[in-house]
């Protein structure tokens, strides 16, 4: 369901390192698998499923052409090949390809259009973008704060790549004895 790999001194990184003693994380949520809830991911991120939520990628972010992504997005780099339905905040570059779709504002440094790529909203760059882009290193420390205070999403352990709250949706006893 979910890929997790640390990673020291890739040959076929998703973006550079000028550390070559650097271990980087490279995290997939697969095609099939529906998460529900906020991601903050230190390292690289590619989106092959779908996502509902807040997503904060301090590297680089890869929605594939059969990602979905439902909600805020922030990221340093982020290439688009698939759907996102939410603002964009990158603090370098987006780059949207031509399979791309993008339904919300954008607020980058840089920003690059293939043709045939769709984009629904209005964008900001480089110092039209600067006191957004600001604010943008401190939503992953709002984020965690965050979900530290609403607990953890759990796997429903089904195997379909669904995610839920565990026990949702289900009675909960009221006392010690379920009285």
């Amino acid at each position: 369901m979910f890929g997790n790999k640390n990673v020291a001194n890739p040959t076929n990184s998703m973006s550079s390192s000028n550390n070559k003693n650097e271990v980087r994380s490279l995290n997939t949520i697969s095609k099939g698998t529906v998460l529900v809830g906020d991601i903050n991911a230190e390292g690289d991120l590619r989106i092959e499923g779908k996502v509902i939520g807040t997503l904060v990628c301090n590297s680089k972010l890869i929605v594939s052409s059969t990602g979905y992504v439902e909600g805020h997005v922030d990221a340093r780099n982020a290439t688009v090949e698939g759907e996102i339905k939410g603002n964009v905040v990158t603090r370098e570059l987006l780059q949207i390809d031509k399979t791309g779709k993008i339904s919300g504002d954008i607020f980058t440094q840089k920003l690059v259009v293939q043709m045939g790529a769709i984009f629904t909203g209005s964008s900001k760059m480089a110092d039209a973008a600067k006191d957004v882009l600001a604010k943008t290193p401190q939503r992953a420390n709002d984020l965690l704060a965050k979900a530290s205070s609403k607990g953890k999403v759990a796997s429903n352990g089904n195997g379909n790549g669904q995610n839920r709250q565990p026990n949702a949706g289900k009675p909960q006893p009221v006392g010690k004895h379920g009285k």
